[in-house]
């Protein structure tokens, strides 16, 4: 009777750890990580995966002539470091604001860990101006 028991508690841990092995291998990773990343318009909750040392490029449409503007509403630090200001940039000739354009951001991968950036789309008259929208994103900086 106590072989029997014992080869039950063997196989019982065997089905216990092939049951863990499967359910951590339909976890899904994380994004690797890559040296210049670039969201473009990407929907709010996205997530990505910077090296240390690496750019992270962040391009929202935008209206100048309408008066609206995105905006950093976070810091990262010291996951991440802007690099500059965010600038417009005309989706026709520069000189014509009025077809548009992108409002871009760029970041610095400082130091390995995770970082929430956040931005919202309002209209440049004031800092109590509700936003239109905001969109944040997951950022990891890995070593």
């Amino acid at each position: 009777m106590r072989s029997i028991g014992k080869s039950m508690l063997m196989r019982g841990a065997f089905v216990a750890s092939a049951l863990l092995v499967a359910a951590c291998a339909m976890t899904p990773p994380g994004p690797p990580a890559v040296e210049m990343g670039e969201l473009d318009n990407a929907a709010d909750g996205a997530v990505i995966a910077i090296k240390r040392g690496g750019e992270l490029k962040v391009l929202l449409d935008a209206n100048a002539i309408a008066g609206y503007q995105w905006q950093v509403q976070a810091t990262a630090g010291p996951v991440l470091s802007p690099i500059g200001t965010g600038i417009f940039i005309s989706k026709a000739d520069p000189r014509d604001v009025r077809a548009g354009g992108f409002n871009v951001f760029r970041f610095k991968a400082e130091q390995p860990g995770t970082a929430t950036l956040q931005f919202d789309y309002k209209h440049v008259s004031g800092a109590n101006v509700a936003p239109v929208k905001s969109v944040r994103y997951s950022v990891s900086v890995a070593p």
